[in-house]
């Protein structure tokens, strides 16, 4: 059966429930001692495990091109990934989940810088929105314009994610999906595996295994094999905005979780912060061109009936 857009969205929601949960576990092995990098090699690792065991075959015949493809993604992918998961350390799960989510509202502009998509004057409202809610969010406004450095490596992170999401979309539509989630997954574990000996080696012997494996298992196998093989799979049959726009929710879903969880208070920043960035998100998607022609087109109706009453 032929995917569709509706059908493709609907898979992104899903995923992006996944990784709203998982902004939570990874606060929780972190909370296990275990390190960002370690993490990263940790489910990288696991996840080439599952692409191998279920895409062999065609993971056997990649190309040159494919695989100069599938590295790109793969660095774009890692670069988020470990800044968020640096993010995490240093700040609340929601705020690493509300800035990391950031990302669609940079989607289109990178879209615009490297494939000409046409920017629309409403992502320069949208944007200002979104930096607004950010400031309530993270106390920047209260703090004379100060960010602590969990926030700060959560919106590196949406920088990476935002390119990401791009080239998903318009770069690596025509690579086979089993190919690009193999070199997601390779180039996390040995990018985490570098960063990990090179910067956290002598934490190796602080992990807290049995508090940490179910979090880092959950991790590898819902939030990367699953949750980023659909993500690949289904960004084939959408649009970058839409996906991003989509995908953002997991910010909320964190944000959630991340109460649910009791690793933070719901607070009036929270919520108005959170609001202001949906909204700027939700601008980003309407199509108010499409609304605006609905409407007219609407009104010009009643206006004809009218008439036909008159002369009647």
């Amino acid at each position: 059966m032929k995917m569709t857009k509706s059908m493709a969205n609907v898979l992104l929601l899903s995923i992006s429930l996944l990784w709203g949960s998982g902004f939570v576990v990874t606060k929780i092995a972190l909370d296990a001692n275990a390190s960002a990098g370690f993490i990263n090699f940790f489910r990288g690792s696991l996840f080439v495990v599952l692409v191998l065991v279920f895409f062999n075959k065609k993971i056997f015949k990649m190309t040159f091109k494919e695989f100069k493809i599938g590295l790109i993604a793969g660095l774009l992918n890692f670069g988020g990934y470990l800044t968020q998961t640096i993010g995490v350390k240093y700040t609340t799960p929601s705020n690493n989940a509300f800035i990391s989510a950031t990302y669609v509202v940079i989607v289109p502009f990178i879209a615009w810088i490297i494939y000409r998509k046409q920017l629309q004057v409403k992502s320069f409202i949208s944007i200002s929105l979104c930096m607004l809610g950010m400031g309530i969010l993270t106390g920047v406004l209260d703090q004379a314009l100060t960010i602590n450095k969990g926030d700060a490596y959560s919106l590196l992170c949406a920088l990476f994610y935002a390119g990401s999401i791009v080239y998903l979309s318009y770069g690596a539509r025509t690579t086979d999906v089993s190919i690009v989630a193999f070199m997601l997954a390779a180039v996390q574990a040995i990018g985490g595996l570098v960063f990990f000996l090179c910067v956290e080696r002598e934490q190796l012997a602080e992990i807290n295994w049995s508090a940490a494996i179910i979090p880092l298992l959950y991790i590898g196998i819902m939030c990367s094999f699953v949750a980023q093989t659909i993500q690949i799979l289904a960004q084939k049959h959408t649009s970058a905005t839409s996906a991003g726009l989509i995908m953002m929710l997991e910010g909320v879903f964190g944000s959630v979780f991340s109460v649910a969880f009791g690793f933070e208070a719901f607070t009036i920043n929270l919520f108005i912060g959170g609001m202001l960035i949906m909204l700027s998100l939700i601008l980003m998607e309407a199509d108010f061109q499409q609304l605006w022609i609905k409407i007219l087109s609407s009104a010009k109706g009643r206006m004809t009936k009218a008439e036909r009453r008159r002369v009647g």
